[in-house]
C-alpha cells in the first residue's frame, strides 16, 4: 500500500493514529505485535527480549516439572518398597507371595497392604466344612425299648425332635 495517493491531512492525521496507539500502554503490545507479524524481519527489541525470556523461562518450568514427576515416582517407589519389606518383617506374607497379594489388592479394591495380606492368607485357608445335619448311623441314637413298648408314641416323638432339630437357626458359613 502506498501513502502517495493519500492528501498531507490524511497522512497526518494517520501518522497521529500510529503515534496514539504506539504510546499508549494498553495499545502499545499489540501495536507493536501487529508490526511485528506485518515485517517479520524489523527488529522490534522490546518484543524480541520478552518472546525469548518467555521461551526461557517456559522451558525451565517444563523441566522443572519434569523433575517434580521424576521425583513423585521415586518417593513412590520408595513407599511401595516399604510397605512390602514391612509385610515381610512382620510375617503377614512371604517376599514371593507379594506378587499374589497386590494381584488381590487390584482385584478387591483394597487399598492397605496389611488389609490385604490378611485377606490373601484367610483365601489360602481351607474351608471348614459345613455339618450336614446327617447323622451317619441313625440306630445308635434311637433308643429301641421305646418303640417295643409303644411305637406310635416313640416314632411320634422321634418325628417332633428331628421337626424341632430341622427348626434350629444354622449358623452360617465360615463362623
Amino acid at each position: 500500500m502506498s501513502l502517495e495517493n493519500l492528501s498531507l491531512e490524511a497522512r497526518d492525521e494517520l501518522a497521529s493514529l500510529a503515534q496514539t496507539l504506539a504510546e499508549n500502554p494498553d495499545t502499545r503490545k499489540d501495536f507493536l505485535r501487529m508490526t511485528k507479524k506485518v515485517k517479520p524481519g524489523m527488529p522490534i527489541p522490546e518484543l524480541d527480549i520478552e518472546d525469548h525470556t518467555n521461551r526461557a523461562i517456559t522451558a525451565s518450568d517444563q523441566r522443572v516439572q519434569a523433575l517434580e514427576a521424576k521425583l513423585r515416582e521415586k518417593e513412590a517407589m520408595e513407599e511401595l518398597q516399604k510397605r512390602r519389606n514391612n509385610l515381610v518383617k512382620k510375617g503377614l506374607v512371604k517376599e514371593d507371595e507379594i506378587d499374589q497379594v497386590e494381584k488381590v489388592m487390584l482385584e478387591k479394591g483394597i487399598s492397605n497392604h496389611e488389609s490385604a495380606a490378611e485377606y490373601y492368607e484367610y483365601m489360602k485357608q481351607a474351608a471348614k466344612p459345613t455339618p450336614t445335619g446327617y447323622k451317619p448311623s441313625a440306630i445308635k441314637g434311637l433308643n429301641l425299648g421305646a418303640f417295643w413298648k409303644d411305637p406310635r408314641s416313640a416314632a411320634r416323638n422321634e418325628a417332633a425332635n428331628a421337626l424341632a432339630d430341622l427348626r434350629k437357626p444354622q449358623r452360617p458359613i465360615g463362623l
